[in-house]
């Protein structure tokens, strides 16, 4: 009975080697489990770097929207600007010009009434142009110049002398101009009203 009683029953050692054994078996299930949870938490944060890197991209082509659409917009409203100067200024000149006709036309009655007032207007149509040179206005149409129909305006036309000769190449010139053309840098507010001669 006593042997079988030892056989039952096991020595310390093997108490302590099957102790030992377990608390290895542990120990490597703890490591296992701790290896799956950072690789969990690895992938987790992968996951999360991928969305915040989706995030910063759509975020990003927003700004480069946004800032397109801003410079569009500065573009625009620069031009518009322009614009509306631009026209702005044509309204204003055009304003003035009846009163800078009216005092070329009334210079020559002035000769004859003393030279006090012709030197007055001369001198107002000279202030007059000046000032319309620094808005950058410009006038054309002068007599002789080679007649254009996109800024000149043919009100009347007479036939060229008969002692021109046939052989020359003949175009059609201005012989007397009634009223100048104006135009602001290239733009034409009025055209020429001249007489041309063929």
């Amino acid at each position: 009975m006593s042997n079988t009683n030892s056989d039952e029953i096991l020595s310390e050692e093997e108490i302590e080697e099957n102790m030992e054994e377990v608390q290895e078996q542990e120990s490597n299930e703890d490591e296992v489990a701790k290896k799956n949870i950072e690789k969990l938490e690895i992938e987790n944060l992968k996951t999360q770097n991928d969305l915040l890197k989706q995030e910063l991209a759509d975020l990003n082509n927003k700004y480069l929207r946004l800032a397109a659409e801003y410079k569009n917009y500065q573009e625009r409203s620069k031009k518009e600007k322009s614009s509306i100067r631009s026209y702005s200024l044509i309204e204003a000149v055009s304003a003035i010009l009846p009163i800078i006709d009216d005092i070329e036309r009334t210079l020559p009655s002035f000769a004859k009434a003393g030279e006090e007032y012709e030197k007055g207007l001369n001198m107002i149509l000279k202030r007059t142009s000046e000032a319309l040179k620094k808005l950058g206005v410009e006038s054309f149409g002068e007599k002789g110049e080679e007649f254009n129909p996109s800024i000149h305006n043919a009100s009347s036309k007479i036939e060229s002398d008969e002692n021109q000769d046939e052989d020359k190449e003949t175009s059609t010139v201005i012989s007397e101009v009634y009223q100048k053309g104006y135009k602001i840098n290239e733009k034409l507010i009025r055209p020429a009203m001249v007489q041309v001669r063929d």
